[in-house]
């Protein structure tokens, strides 16, 4: 079997003013880029959400727009899922997914800013 990597992407919601909430979640997965271990995760959650009762639940609850905040809620601290979501994630070279940040509700500044003043 193939050498898992670990895969960061980061997900960003924005809203009007700028960044509204941002996790960086890393995946340990056969997948070698972003595009890829993306491709396999919604095969996964697909499987998972169509063919079992605690997917189908997880799919209501989100108002059927399962969005990684949601789907993280499913994974223990070391990002390991749920039972259940385990074989779809497996058959799909996914073995786990962990916060690696998650930002909400802070007070943005730019990244630019210039943090020092010889005035």
């Amino acid at each position: 079997m193939k050498k898992p990597n670990i895969i960061p992407v980061c997900f960003v919601r924005m809203d009007r003013t700028g960044i509204d909430a941002m996790r960086v979640v890393e995946f340990t997965a056969v997948a070698e880029t972003k595009e890829d271990v993306l491709k396999r995760l919604e095969r996964a959650v697909t499987g998972w959400i169509t063919e079992t009762a605690e997917g189908k639940a997880a799919w209501r609850e989100s108002s059927e727009d399962l969005n990684i905040g949601d789907l993280i809620s499913c994974f223990d601290a070391e990002g390991n899922p749920v039972a259940s979501l385990k074989p779809y994630l497996k058959r799909e070279g996914i073995f786990k997914l962990k916060d690696a940040f998650v930002l909400t509700n802070a007070a943005q500044e730019s990244y630019d800013r210039v943090l020092a003043s010889l005035e």
